[in-house]
């Protein structure tokens, strides 16, 4: 913000241009200032969102990504948003996979728990 008036004349057209771009980017600075909230719960509440019994842990996996590329801003890459997939696998997968994953203390390595759902998929 200037620190004092810049005595911008709105009848001036080249001031009038100024004052608007200098509108702009403060609407611009205040929309991008604050990080939106990541709002996982229509992760949870969609029903096409859930393993189909014969999808198999892997392409569950691959759709789960996708959903949340579309309906969230979570970066999947990072430590935050691995934890966030692990247990959005755990809660979506078919019941049986489910239950053997909820059972699993250490939820933080991906692959292991894509291990275990592979391993329950195949003795069906």
């Amino acid at each position: 913000f200037p620190s004092e008036d810049p005595k911008w004349d709105p009848n001036v057209t080249e001031q009038m241009e100024r004052l608007k771009q200098y509108q702009n980017w403060v609407v611009f600075r205040m929309r991008n200032a604050i990080p939106k909230a990541v709002n996982l719960s229509i992760l949870y509440e969609c029903n096409d969102i859930k393993q189909n019994e014969d999808e198999t842990p892997t392409d569950f996996l691959n759709r789960l990504k996708e959903a949340a590329q579309k309906y969230t801003t979570l970066d999947l890459e990072s430590v935050e948003g691995k934890a966030h997939l692990v247990y959005l696998f755990i809660g979506q997968s078919a019941d049986d996979i489910r239950i053997k994953l909820q059972k699993e203390e250490q939820r933080e390595d991906q692959g292991k728990f894509l291990d275990m759902a592979w391993k329950v998929y195949r003795n069906r």
